[in-house]
């Protein structure tokens, strides 16, 4: 029986507009999570069955928490912290790896103590670009990581603080989320971080 490879990508013109801005960095708020308290992923869609090309890198639904589970958040210096994703792999099984550098300004106990947790943890973060949405770093279906360093600055007129570097292995690079992020002080929209009123 002959098998049909006709490709099924759902392939469209990318555009740019002279004077369009593209802004670098992300937002000095990252929210987390560990891997364990997400009983339900919302779903990326299958290459043959999208509906466009930007949906392709779109996770349909919402994350699913445990009861009483609320996204935290961390703080951070704008000016280091970026998110990255890089091809690896070879075909037929080429990936991404999505990283996130993530600068925190502390270096105290309550910084120290989450050092010493996420060492040894899989968390997930949703970083939040300057135009508002918000994006994956973690997988349902590969394992987390975050590295951590911590300085004490050096002299009058060094950088004391704490840098996180989240990564994992996904087929997509660093997914959009536009669902509800369930945070402590009140639901917000992945879409671009406005908030979700009861009922909404």
């Amino acid at each position: 029986m002959a098998v049909d490879c006709t490709s099924k990508g759902m392939y469209e013109s990318l555009s740019w507009c002279p004077g369009q801005t593209s802004q670098p960095g992300i937002r000095n708020k990252v929210y987390f999570i560990p891997k364990s308290w997400i009983t339900k992923w919302p779903k990326l869609p299958d290459i043959d069955g999208a509906e466009s090309m930007a949906s392709l890198a779109t996770y349909e639904g919402d994350f699913t928490l445990a009861a009483d589970k609320k996204w935290q958040s961390i703080a951070l210096l704008t000016t280091k912290s970026s998110i990255t994703a890089d091809s690896q792999g070879e075909k037929p099984s080429p990936t991404f790896l999505n990283k996130a550098t993530l600068y925190h300004a502390g270096t105290d106990e309550e910084a120290s103590g989450f050092c010493r947790q996420a060492n040894v943890d899989e968390l997930i973060f949703l970083c939040q670009q300057r135009n508002g949405k918000f994006r994956v770093i973690g997988s349902e279906a590969y394992d987390p990581s975050v590295t951590i360093s911590q300085t004490s600055g050096e002299g009058e007129t060094g950088t004391a603080g704490t840098t996180l570097t989240a990564q994992c292995t996904d087929i997509c690079p660093s997914p959009f989320y536009t669902g509800k992020i369930e945070t402590e002080d009140g639901d917000i929209s992945g879409a671009d971080g406005s908030a979700i009123l009861p009922g909404g």
